[in-house]
């Protein structure tokens, strides 16, 4: 997940660099932005039922795999069509890897202990991209964006290594304890996914998902132009900002896995929610020390309530049916990401605080929409901690 977050991310410092390396505009260059976010949703939406059906295994090697490929080709690129190939290439990857790596940690990991396992794998992945994205707009100020992308390869290298030597474990209820999974079920992935949108439960996921990364990326994705405009401070200090951003975010994720699982993935989902929407109205009135701590604030709070709701959204289909309903949720993320891009950017000529408050009401609506999102059933703390960790039958 952190190579996939990567690459997703390491294109925004970047751009400027790439536009002139190519002899393109930088509009160009967001355009294949684009590419990849719209090659992400199709085969995030292709793969997911795919994986249900034959394994994640062979698709998350196939994944990093592309993934690799499309790094050498873009550090290869000199011309603007092979450098958007490669973007949409790598988009076909990270929708691959953003459902199906959920998914194999959603078939390892028991529900009553998931929270902590997401917190550490999402949140984790999060932030060390994002301090990874940081060293890469150093590393492009000083040897060249090539060099960026020879060194993505090289990490998406090292994460086939560690995959293959990974085996596929059992799904279903009962596989943690040896015994035989269901049989998946069979059924073209429209199918599927139709499933999904006549079921309430599912609808409600998939809209908390889209107003949960467009409150986050809204906020994170103009804040830096912000900082720079109206608080003073130079490129190199934003960077060394977000970087601390990160390391935050990494830091805070022992802490909010835990307290997820003991206090309910939703309760806690909610519960961070709303504290980010406080922090995202203070944002905009706040400098010096007290802006710096509420954006380091703001990024664990916002990061942790994301891995809480992987771990519940992980448990609302049978385990057939889980890498299908990760990569359609994944698709209301990605347009949630795209509308909170768009709707910052018209507001941000207002002014910061404009933005936030458009961002503070996505928050609030992704908090009552994880409000009525039921615990799985028979996943209460409570209960967890009554049956002992025993998976209950209606799991199945």
């Amino acid at each position: 997940m952190g190579v996939g977050f990567l690459d997703q991310q390491v294109v925004t410092p970047l751009i400027a660099a790439l536009a002139a390396g190519l002899g393109v505009a930088v509009p160009e260059v967001g355009f294949a932005i684009s590419a990849y976010a719209v090659s992400a949703s199709a085969a995030a939406l292709f793969v997911g039922p795919l994986a249900d059906a034959r394994g994640r295994r062979p698709f998350l090697l196939g994944a990093v795999a592309l993934l690799f490929a499309a790094s050498m080709l873009t550090a290869a690129s000199g011309q603007y069509a092979a450098f958007l190939l490669a973007r949409a290439a790598a988009g076909v990857a990270g929708g691959a890897i953003s459902a199906l790596a959920v998914a194999w940690m959603a078939d390892r990991v028991r529900y009553r202990r998931r929270g902590r396992a997401m917190a550490l794998v999402v949140g984790g992945a999060m932030g060390a991209a994002i301090v990874g994205q940081v060293t890469a707009s150093f590393v492009a100020g000083r040897v060249g964006h090539r060099t960026v992308y020879l060194g993505l390869a090289g990490f998406a290298a090292v994460v086939v290594v560690l995959l293959a030597l990974l085996r596929e474990e059992p799904r279903g209820p009962g596989a943690s304890r040896g015994e035989a999974a269901p049989p998946a079920r069979r059924s073209r992935p429209l199918g599927v996914y139709l499933e999904f949108a006549r079921n309430s439960k599912h609808r409600i996921a998939a809209l908390a998902a889209f107003f949960l990364s467009g409150s986050l990326v809204g906020v994170s994705a103009y804040a830096a132009g912000w900082l720079q405009e109206a608080r003073g401070l130079s490129l190199e200090e934003v960077g060394l900002l977000y970087g601390a951003f990160g390391l935050a975010v990494m830091a805070a994720q022992p802490v909010a896995g835990p307290l997820s699982d003991r206090f309910g993935k939703r309760a806690f989902a909610v519960a961070t929610s709303l504290g980010a929407v406080a922090v995202t109205l203070l944002l905009p009135h706040l400098a010096g020390v007290w802006l710096v701590l509420a954006l380091l604030l703001f990024g664990c709070l916002a990061v942790a309530r994301i891995g809480a709701f992987a771990a519940l959204r992980s448990e609302l289909v049978a385990p057939d049916r889980r890498a299908a309903f990760l990569a359609f949720s994944n698709t209301f993320s990605q347009l949630g990401i795209a509308a909170a891009a768009a709707l910052g950017g018209a507001l941000y000529p207002t002014g910061f605080s404009s933005v936030c408050l458009a961002m503070a009401v996505f928050g609030v609506l992704a908090a009552g929409l994880l409000a009525a999102i039921p615990e799985p059933e028979g996943r209460s703390p409570a209960a967890d901690a009554g049956a002992g960790g025993a998976l209950p039958e209606e799991a199945r």
